[in-house]
């Protein structure tokens, strides 16, 4: 027997590197948070790129491991990272050899120049050149402070003589920034790790609007003086927010940029300290005061610096219809900042984008009796349609009318949700995630007794009896209309009470508890296999040719529902068979869970069947079945026409994603999709709202709408498309998506 995880932290030596494993960590959630290098992915045990080899010590994993491993892996100890949780001191061995864009390199100080009196500009030789986007970061230390690493950004581009250099703040009591602009760092040894972040330039033609504050200018001026040497010049306004004059520096830079862009240039200074300095002749305020005038319309904005001025400019831009997605930005944190956030590094991991004033999130906000409240809005809708399914007739056609209005219309009206609170009981959320089980038996058991003839458990009889209403009449007297909007009403509940919930349960696949209600509320569907092919083959083929959920562009939604079923069991099949041959267990045995689920599902039929005959057991089939292909138009939405090398992470970029206030309220944050499978470990209450990932046409409920009419989803989407072509996608990236437009024969795509 496996001794239980110890409530005190472990050591794990990965490879060369001594790192301390937390309580209940994983060793990949370890190592990143102390910078170590491994490979990852999906991080939910379903891709194996995290895989390594066990050499001493026990770990408990997390899910099975004969999933995703071979039989040769098994053999030679290989574990997951992010699926092992030490049970003693271990000792891994790491491939790093797939780490080949992101590499560690060495390199010496050949310069130190002071800019202003807090921020330095630091000029490094590098043994080795390292290939980087202007725009994004890296991770450094330096020999006077070893085992210090902090996050900045390159502040020039690429160049052959393998030099970079950064711009470094002080920070007040900041060991390494202190150290970079108060001693001598000429000939110092640094090591950097990097490329880091999505910060870049996008491919397009619209204006520029770029607004930096402070140490913020670096990725700016990377990305411009880039841009200068490839020719790609656009018409462009630089603003650059600073206390005082004395706190503006690289201007001899941004001049000589501006005499050689070939396109109208702008460079805007303001100063927010200026009101005493009668010498100062320029723009004095806030930054973000400024934007309003210089605003051209169409314009693609940029922004880095402190998260404040982001957040404000974000929603400025917003106000003055600048779509989400041509607003891109880097914020700068202190490393302060970032461990009240929860992050490891000093850099902001999550992209920033418009955010209104009343809701940018405060990191440091603790979850209010509202923030757990506001998921039982799930609860409450379900409640209110097992009401309306057993009073018949016009009140069930009234409540799917009602529900659709809910979603559609909340969502038009009541904009995005992007708050992040801190929930300090976490258990109360997966408690509200169980109720969902009795929750949709109730439902469904109203939704057959309303087509069955008898009075099954004397269920009419008693609500009869305590409610004062005949509802054994009204059921008699419900019609063929209202028959059919209760097999809609109760498909879509299926579909949101069973299929959302559980796909939050099934990813915990450590908990027993949540992995059986998840796979009973599958079950409504006719779906166990979800727990399969969605955990180990959907999160590791994401946006590739070989995931079944992902649609290709041109495919329409219908065809989608039926290729994506069929290949999705198959598919699941194929992972279970395979663990349970790596098990030594009979493929036709109790322990295959493509059986057992279907048998599951077959149970349910036959409970149908008892109470109201063939007649109810159709009925249910049929709801069970919409329900299902729900999830398959859900799938269809989510990742729609979108490409990428199964080789490389799954990325925000890869997801489509929307932050819609009703359906993130009432769906547990599926609308955070981009987050999910970026990080597929972080249970729904922590995902990020990612409001600068590609976007869906709306809300959930509303783009099922639109994707159910081939036509309207081609017309609005092929925009998208081809914008998340320009915007997200890499270049690698593109050359699949050229080859995915001109596969399909949609005229809207090629």
């Amino acid at each position: 027997m496996h001794p239980t995880p110890s409530p005190l932290p472990r050591t794990a030596m990965i490879n060369a590197s001594r790192v301390v494993v937390q309580a209940n960590e994983t060793l990949l959630q370890a190592a990143l948070r102390q910078g170590v290098e491994i490979p990852y992915s999906c991080r939910v045990g379903g891709c194996a790129t995290c895989k390594c080899k066990l050499v001493e010590g026990q770990v408990k994993q997390l899910t099975e491991t004969s999933y995703l491993l071979s039989d040769a892996d098994l053999d030679s100890g290989m574990i997951l990272a992010c699926q092992s949780v030490p049970l003693s001191d271990v000792r891994i061995e790491v491939d790093l050899s797939s780490l080949a864009q992101r590499r560690r390199v060495t390199g010496r100080v050949i310069a130190q120049q002071r800019l202003t009196h807090d921020i330095t500009r630091l000029r490094v030789q590098l043994a080795q050149g390292l290939s980087y986007q202007a725009g994004q970061y890296a991770e450094i230390s330096v020999g006077a402070l070893p085992g210090v690493w902090r996050s900045y950004s390159f502040a020039a581009p690429c160049g052959p003589d393998a030099q970079v250099e950064f711009f470094v703040r002080k920070v007040p009591g900041g060991a390494f920034s202190s150290a970079i602009n108060d001693q001598d760092m000429l000939d110092q040894s640094v090591q950097i790790d990097g490329p880091l972040g999505e910060f870049r330039l996008r491919p397009a033609d619209a204006p520029l609007l770029l607004v930096a504050g402070g140490s913020g200018l670096a990725p700016v001026l990377a990305i411009l003086k880039d841009a200068l040497a490839q020719g790609l010049t656009r018409p462009t306004t630089l603003l650059f927010g600073a206390r005082t004059a004395d706190d503006l520096y690289a201007l001899d830079e941004i001049q000589d940029i501006a005499r050689q862009w070939r396109a109208s240039f702008s460079f805007v200074p303001v100063l927010s300290e200026a009101q005493g300095d009668a010498r100062w002749s320029g723009e004095r305020g806030l930054v973000t005061d400024k934007l309003a005038d210089l605003l051209v319309p169409g314009a693609h904005a940029y922004l880095c610096g402190p998260p404040g001025m982001i957040d404000a400019a974000a929603a400025l831009l917003s106000q003055h219809g600048i779509p989400r997605e041509h607003v891109h930005a880097d914020r700068f944190v202190t490393r302060h900042e970032g461990a009240a956030k929860g992050a490891s590094l000093a850099r902001s991991a999550q992209p920033a984008a418009p955010l209104a004033p009343s809701t940018a999130p405060s990191p440091a906000t603790q979850a209010g009796v509202l923030d757990y409240l506001k998921y039982a809005l799930f609860h409450a809708v379900g409640l209110s349609t097992a009401v309306a399914l057993v009073a018949g007739g016009p009140w069930i056609s009234a409540c799917l009318a009602a529900v659709v209005a809910f979603y559609m219309v909340g969502d038009a009206v009541l904009g995005d949700d992007t708050s992040t609170p801190q929930y300090q009981h976490p258990g109360l959320l997966t408690f509200q995630l169980w109720l969902a089980l009795p929750l949709l038996m109730l439902i469904v058991f109203s939704a057959v007794w309303g087509v069955s003839t008898g009075d099954p458990l004397g269920f009419g009889a008693w609500v009869s009896g305590w409610s004062g209403v005949d509802v054994l009449a009204a059921r008699a007297a419900t019609g063929i209309g209202h028959h059919v909007s209760s097999v809609i009403l109760t498909g879509l509940m299926i579909g949101m009470m069973g299929t959302i919930t559980a796909h939050e349960l099934t990813h915990r696949t450590w908990d027993r508890v949540s992995m059986t209600v998840g796979r009973w509320l599958l079950a409504f569907s006719f779906d166990t296999i979800f727990s399969i092919e969605h955990v180990y083959g959907h999160h590791r083929y994401v946006s590739t040719i070989d995931d079944p959920a992902t649609a290709p562009r041109g495919r329409n939604v219908y065809a989608h529902i039926v290729a994506s079923t069929i290949k999705g069991n198959l598919s699941a099949w194929k992972i279970e068979t395979r663990s349970l041959r790596r098990r030594g267990l009979s493929v036709f045995g109790p322990h295959n869970a493509v059986i057992s689920g279907h048998l599951m599902s077959l149970g349910l039929m036959a409970l149908a069947w008892a109470m109201g005959g063939p007649k109810a057991a159709g009925f249910f089939a049929l709801c069970a079945l919409w329900g299902k292909a729900l999830l398959e138009i859900v799938n269809y939405m989510e990742h729609y026409g979108m490409v990428r090398d199964p080789a490389t992470p799954v990325q925000p970029r890869h997801s489509w994603n929307t932050t819609k206030r009703i359906s993130s309220w009432s769906m547990f944050n599926l609308t955070r999709h981009s987050h999910h499978h970026a990080q597929g470990e972080v249970p729904f209450h922590e995902l990020q709202p990612f409001p600068d990932a590609p976007t869906m046409v709306s809300g959930y409920l509303t783009t099922v709408v639109v994707a159910l009419i081939p036509p309207l989803w081609h017309r609005l989407m092929a925009p998208k498309v081809r914008e998340w072509d320009r915007e997200h996608a890499t270049d690698d990236e593109r050359v699949l998506a050229r080859a995915a437009s001109q596969h399909n024969s949609h005229p809207l795509y090629t």
